[in-house]
């Protein structure tokens, strides 16, 4: 038999299946009727198709083969998605018409024939020329697999449209969530730990527009917003809402937060282990973490006080002293701007308690002038709160606690007498100060280590820790990781951190504080400690 007369039996043979199949479906049709149809005998039939399942791999050749001689200029990664879904409105033209059969068809082919998913491979190929065959092979599979599960769950569906669409919703979420996770491995990570006010300065700073293209930000918080610590006090006071006290974080696709304790800083590794379980690799770290309370050895102290130093404590401590009684006692430990703060809020948000200020100096503020820490406990004075200046807490007990071995009955008792470094970074092996700081280059990393810098509270540095010098802090360390990443030399030393004065408050009225050296009291300083407040909320970055 020459070879024309035996492309017209095949041809003879396909057209008689394929009227068949359609008719009858495939299942129903048998070798017989197929070849009575073709008027060719059984024998006749095996020469040309092994199987009867055969047939659809021949049905699909000239569809298929029409596919593939197609050629795609232009394709990238942009429009891999958009030419999967023309591909498969090709392949399912005839779905409409005969929607068994071609699903049928199809999916066989997606389970027998190889060269379909090598047209995917090729196709991925010229779309994303960094992925390794292995990749390729995986997104092609990926898509098979999609294709095959549609065609199972969604075989009632009415219309070619639809099926794609619900094929190709499957295809672009894994894919999305793929490139995702590849696109996460291959860019260079800056870890920030803590959104405080030194942590959130450096995310507005790099973010949208000084972050390196092949950088990324993951920031590691408790809290799902920048919380303003400078005003925990009248939270605790009752006199602000928890909603006041929040700045929510910049927003950009190469921010990433994660809501989690660090448990473990490990330098020499670069990871970090959060309380989830997880281990956070960084290629640069900024340690933001903040304080927590020291209670110089203070027996119970760290058990029957409460705190204002994280936004939870001082949730904690705001349900205490709205539940102490009526003409209570409440004892504040520590005369710094946090304990005065507090006690002027307390006094005036509940006039009915008895407020105790304990100081261990001569005077409240005596870090300040004289004239300005006089006007502040003459305010208290005036004002029925009851300062005992030398004071020395020697033990602190379930309703009580003692002054110089004095017991001192209180319904409440706050602690604001001195901080330290958070455990974790207690517990890192570098050198530090007296206070459990972190000691520092110049520029801000910790020797030995020029990827982990340290900003705000955990740092040691010629000041008081503040929000104004973490700030400072932060606009060098973003100065220091720009000439980092353009390989350029360090600065051997960086600029003094200029700080503009420090404002307090004494209620919503009054209040005081230092401009340069300039001493403000009265209603000016409250004033200006709004301002600020108001301006850094709205309009901070």
């Amino acid at each position: 038999m020459n070879q024309s007369k035996k492309n017209k039996t095949r041809s003879a043979i396909l057209h008689s299946a394929h009227t068949l199949f359609y008719e009858n479906g495939f299942e129903e049709t048998t070798v017989a009727e197929i070849t009575k149809g073709a008027h060719v005998a059984k024998g006749t039939f095996f020469n040309h198709f092994p199987t009867k399942e055969s047939i659809l791999h021949a049905l699909f050749e000239k569809q298929l083969l029409e596919l593939l001689n197609q050629q795609h200029e232009n394709l990238s990664s942009d429009t891999i998605l958009t030419h999967i879904r023309s591909c498969l409105l090709f392949l399912l033209k005839d779905y409409d018409i005969h929607p068994s059969l071609t699903i049928q068809t199809l999916k066989h082919v997606i389970e027998n024939e190889k060269r379909l998913h090598t047209y995917w491979v090729e196709l991925l190929e010229r779309a994303y020329e960094t992925l390794s065959l292995k990749e390729r092979e995986h997104y092609a599979h990926i898509i098979n697999s999609h294709i095959t599960y549609t065609m199972s769950a969604f075989h009632q569906e009415s219309t070619r449209i639809g099926l794609v669409h619900r094929a190709m919703s499957l295809i672009e979420t894994s894919f999305n969530a793929i490139s995702l996770k590849r696109r996460s491995l291959l860019m260079k990570k800056l870890v920030v730990l803590g959104a405080g006010y030194g942590g959130m300065r450096v995310l507005q700073r790099l973010l949208p527009n000084d972050l390196p293209k092949d950088w990324e930000i993951i920031l590691v918080d408790e809290m799902p917003y920048h919380c303003l610590k400078t005003e925990y006090y009248a939270l605790a006071a009752g006199t602000a809402s928890d909603h006041h006290l929040r700045v929510t974080f910049p927003e950009d696709a190469r921010l990433h937060i994660k809501y989690a304790t660090v448990t473990a800083i490990h330098a020499e590794d670069h990871a970090i282990e959060l309380n989830n379980g997880e281990t956070l690799p960084f290629d640069k770290l900024v340690i933001g973490l903040g304080c927590t309370d020291k209670y110089h050895g203070v027996p119970g102290a760290d058990t029957y006080t409460y705190s204002i130093q994280t936004m939870s404590a001082t949730r904690r401590t705001y349900e205490a002293l709205n539940n102490v009684r009526p003409e209570g006692v409440v004892s504040i430990v520590g005369a710094g701007l946090s304990g005065v703060e507090l006690a002027s809020e307390l006094r005036e948000s509940r006039p009915d308690l008895s407020i105790k200020l304990f100081d261990r100096g001569e005077s409240v503020m005596s870090q300040f002038p004289k004239k300005l820490s006089a006007y502040v406990q003459n305010w208290f004075v005036e004002h029925g709160v009851d300062v005992s200046n030398n004071s020395n807490i020697t033990k602190v007990e379930p309703g009580a606690l003692y002054n110089h071995d004095e017991r001192i009955e209180s319904d409440a008792v706050i602690w604001t007498a001195g901080v330290q470094p958070v455990q974790v970074v207690r517990d890192l092996d570098v050198e530090k100060d007296r206070s459990g700081r972190i000691k520092l280059t110049p520029q801000h990393f910790i020797p030995n280590h020029p990827d982990i810098f340290v900003v705000g509270d955990c740092a040691s540095l010629p000041h008081a820790p503040s929000a104004q010098l973490a700030e400072g802090q932060a606009e060098q360390i973003v100065t220091i990781l720009k000439h980092q990443w353009k390989e350029e030399p360090l600065p051997e030393e960086m600029p003094r951190i200029k700080l503009k004065g420090v404002l307090g408050s004494l209620g919503k009225k009054h209040g005081f504080g230092m401009m340069g050296e300039r001493p403000l009291t009265g209603r000016v300083a409250r004033i200006l400690k709004s301002g600020v407040l108001w301006m850094y909320k709205y309009h901070s970055g």
